[in-house]
């Protein structure tokens, strides 16, 4: 039994991964909202759960002190605004690189340090497609999943004599409180509604699929896409054009 910390436990994705890996491992659950927390505390093998704000970087490295993972999965991103890069406003740059990106760097750091002492582990970093192809409204969150995926890279490349692999998954259209806390619950619906989006659970098995690879195999990287997306999201699909 290994024990797995998720961050952005609390909803979509996260929360899907922790209700699939519980039933098998010990699972430190990290988010910002206690009432969902408390949920996931209840659930079998659930041996933590940490609010934290990961915008934080001194509550990013408290939060590995005196806790031996055997897998991070960086899961938490946030998308404050899908306005256009002229309109961001400046709080919302930063957090989408201090959350998406920055704290992605500290824990890792820190988790990779005890992985390489114990001569094993698994990172897995939450990417997007927006990290590898633009997408109009997306500048900066774009640019840091395109962070998030060449630090993996790189990561991979430093680790590959130490037993320690690295998993980037990268979903498509996925269906999200991200773009209904950037864009609202009307808009979000059309963009969901017309389409036949990723649900949570399909990308979170895809994950547990890359964790339970034996211990000789690295599942580098993993894209994902809906149906009726292409690869890159170059063209994406109603229901209604499906043949």
């Amino acid at each position: 039994m290994q024990t797995i910390m998720v961050t952005g436990a609390t909803s979509g994705l996260g929360r899907s991964l922790v209700e699939i890996l519980s039933k098998t491992d010990q699972v430190i659950c990290v988010g910002r909202n206690q009432a969902a927390l408390n949920e996931l505390a209840a659930l079998e093998n659930v041996i933590e759960t940490v609010a934290c704000d990961l915008g934080d970087p001194k509550a990013c490295r408290a939060l590995m002190e005196g806790r031996n993972v055997d897998v991070l999965v960086n899961n938490a991103g946030v998308l404050p605004s899908r306005a256009s890069f002229v309109d961001l406003p400046e709080d919302a740059i930063n957090a989408m690189i201090d959350v998406n990106f920055r704290s992605v760097v500290h824990l890792t750091q820190a988790a990779v340090r005890g992985m390489q002492e114990r001569g094993q582990g698994h990172v897995v970093f939450v990417g997007s497609s927006a990290g590898r192809f633009p997408h109009p409204g997306a500048t900066v969150y774009g640019a840091s999943k395109a962070a998030v995926s060449l630090f993996a890279d790189a990561l991979r490349a430093e680790l590959v004599d130490r037993r320690i692999r690295v998993t980037e998954v990268a979903p498509g259209r996925i269906r999200s409180n991200l773009y209904r806390e950037a864009i609202g619950n009307d808009a979000s619906g059309e963009l969901y509604d017309e389409y036949e989006p990723l649900e949570p659970q399909d990308v979170a098995e895809a994950i547990a699929y890359a964790l339970r690879a034996p211990r000789h195999v690295d599942v580098s990287r993993i894209e994902i896409m809906p149906i009726g997306q292409a690869v890159g999201g170059g063209r994406t699909v109603r229901k209604t054009e499906m043949k």
